[in-house]
């Protein structure tokens, strides 16, 4: 045994613990570093390169036009901000003075989401928008006077009726309505109120007739139901309607639906409605769309007054094209992502799809590639010690002199000691004491041709 050999060895014994054992495993790393850290920084580096050219996140404030405080779009509204918070997001409502105000606030690019009244919103007017869905229906609601008796819109004519404010969708749906029956500003006093104003001016008699578009559940529609001195209007052409207004579509308020102790109300009401709609521009995030039907089918799902539970939020009943996010969404639901990740990581992890696709393959060649070169380069440490010891055995198949053993016997001393102070990964130790064994016996060799008398 060499003295290096003998001085490792009473270094064992005197710390219990094999100095080449932690010496093996500090190898392993060196060498796993030396492979792979150069994988891994060249895979940050590509991957950060790339990520620069990605789309922008989505942003986390948006702002939504509602309607009057009111109103259903306004509540509904502010119960889609309260859904999108814990996700991240903030959503700001803003009151304006209804669909109309909405559109041109929209069109300004004052806010990026809007509640639209079906009917409003013209496709060829407005190229930019897009529908993420219809939430619900709004009927029109036409209140008269009990006093006194109307079949139909045309009987209205002469009467003080309240129309809706300026920039409301009412307004734009009852002067239509109106004129298509021959009233008009010349044949009546058409006043320019909506919601509570409209209902507070008809409770209080100075107003004869009011014209609404509102949900079933705006607090003003049931007090105008409760009220002995009026009349809900039955819209009994509504298919005529339907047909001239393709936005419009035919609904029936049942008999006692809004109150079944009170029966209210008291008959089946035939009306005509619209459907209100989420829109936003072209240009919206795509990923905000999964989010946002969430939220809509959050609110809207259970509402079953026309429509059973589960027919909102829809693809159906819109005037502008849908998202093709949306439909994808509303048709086959949320994407495996959004199914099995929270919807901040399911968005960060959709938007770098695009990245990963081409990045996966090459991240495949280069990790397949690393191991057989790791292997390589631990064993290349072995293996060149075996070119001089083939050359060795070569030289014990050509009796060589004595001259020639000693010389070879000075080599693989020289082979053990250069052994000895290698390190290499545990695993590859099998492999090194394999080449120790190799060594010991050609030495075993050289030194019966140095003396073959003399025992080794």
């Amino acid at each position: 045994m060499s003295d290096t050999q003998t001085h490792k060895q009473q270094e064992k014994e005197s710390t219990g613990q094999d100095p080449r054992a932690s010496q093996g495993r500090l190898a392993g790393w060196t060498e796993w570093l030396k492979i792979w850290g150069p994988v891994l920084i060249l895979a940050i580096v590509a991957f950060g390169y790339t990520f620069t050219f990605l789309e922008p996140a989505a942003p986390k404030e948006l702002t939504i036009a509602s309607g009057s405080a009111s109103g259903a779009f306004y509540g509904y509204a502010h119960r889609y901000s309260e859904i999108l918070k814990p996700h991240g997001y903030t959503l700001t409502v803003a009151e304006t003075a209804g669909s109309v105000d909405n559109l041109n606030r929209l069109q300004n690019g004052e806010v990026d989401l809007a509640i639209l009244q079906g009917g409003v919103a013209d496709p060829a007017e407005h190229p930019s928008f897009e529908a993420i869905a219809s939430l619900f229906f709004e009927p029109l609601w036409v209140f008269h006077r009990a006093d006194a008796t109307y079949d139909h819109i045309i009987d209205l004519a002469g009467l003080r009726i309240a129309v809706g404010a300026e920039g409301s969708g009412t307004r734009t749906l009852a002067l239509e309505l109106l004129a298509q029956n021959g009233v008009d500003a010349s044949s009546s006093e058409l006043v320019p109120l909506s919601g509570d104003a409209a209902a507070d001016a008809l409770i209080a008699g100075e107003l004869d007739a009011a014209f609404f578009v509102a949900a079933p559940s705006a607090g003003y529609i049931r007090n105008l139901l409760d009220d002995e001195g009026l009349t809900l209007l039955p819209i009994r052409r509504h298919r005529a309607y339907r047909i001239r207004y393709p936005f419009l579509s035919e609904v029936v308020l049942g008999e006692g639906v809004i109150d079944l102790d009170d029966n209210l109300p008291a008959e089946d009401v035939p009306l005509v409605a619209a459907a209100a709609a989420l829109v936003a521009r072209k240009d919206l995030h795509h990923a905000l769309v999964p989010l946002l039907i969430q939220a809509t089918q959050e609110v809207h799902d259970r509402e079953a007054l026309f429509k059973p539970a589960g027919y909102f939020p829809s693809d159906r009943h819109l005037d502008l094209p849908l998202k093709k996010e949306a439909a994808h969404y509303l048709e086959h639901g949320p994407s495996f992502l959004y199914r099995i990740l929270p919807y901040r990581t399911a968005a960060v992890v959709d938007r770098l799809k695009i990245l990963l696709l081409p990045f996966i393959p090459l991240l495949l060649i280069v990790f397949k590639m690393a191991p057989p070169l790791y292997r390589w380069r631990i064993r290349s440490k072995i293996y060149r010690w075996y070119e001089d010891l083939r050359a060795l055995d070569l030289l014990l198949l050509r009796s060589p002199s004595a001259t020639e053993v000693q010389q070879a016997l000075a080599v693989v001393d020289r082979l053990e000691v250069e052994v000895t102070e290698v390190s290499v990964p545990l695993s590859y130790m099998d492999e090194l004491y394999n080449l120790r064994i190799h060594m010991e016996l050609v030495e075993k060799k050289l030194k019966e041709l140095q003396d073959p008398s003399e025992p080794v």
